[in-house]
């Protein structure tokens, strides 16, 4: 599939270059040719949700307001981050949500457990880039807390490539066809 023309713009609900490049390279992981990929602030997003319906809902919160803020692309992405508490561990993933006028998809990245020095510091309302910062340089943020932990094998933008790949893959025409000939 191979779109080119204005109205396949990408617009993605968040000024943040990791995001931003997330889902150009989730884009491109499928052979997807778009036209710009580009970003608009979401003034009431979320700070830091705390649940994966929560994380969910700012996905979804701001696919929505890209979509308000330039109808006539042909793609509006949310990605959002959150925690997720289960039993006694916490869990940091994030879902990702694109809309184009041919539907929806929705998909979760991986999930990987925090340190309990960084619960402890996001439950007296710190925000989780600012203790991952303090992990080491300045530059966490980018990386993200990942980075930080895996000696930047892994990034935030890695992490999220995958789930941009898997929404928009519900949007591709294999996706009707296999619907249309189900056995059932």
């Amino acid at each position: 599939m191979n779109v080119e023309d204005e109205a396949a713009a990408v617009v993605v609900g968040s000024l943040s270059p990791v995001k931003l490049g997330a889902v150009a390279d989730g884009f491109a992981l499928l052979g997807l040719t778009v036209g710009a990929v580009e970003g608009v602030a979401v003034d009431d997003a979320p700070d830091q949700p705390m649940t994966d319906a929560a994380t969910l809902a700012g996905a979804e919160h701001r696919a929505r307001a890209a979509r308000a803020a330039r109808p006539t692309a042909g793609y509006w992405v949310g990605v959002e981050g959150g925690l997720e508490r289960i039993g006694a561990r916490t869990m940091l993933s994030a879902w990702v949500v694109v809309t184009s006028p041919r539907g929806t998809g929705r998909s979760r990245s991986a999930s990987y457990e925090l340190p309990d020095s960084v619960v402890g510091a996001v439950a007296t309302g710190r925000e989780l880039g600012a203790v991952a910062a303090g992990f080491r340089s300045a530059d966490a943020r980018a990386g993200g807390l990942v980075a930080a932990l895996t000696a930047d094998r892994i990034t935030r933008r890695s992490l999220y490539v995958m789930p941009v790949a898997l929404a928009v893959m519900r949007l591709l025409p294999a996706w009707g066809h296999l619907s249309d000939h189900h056995d059932g």
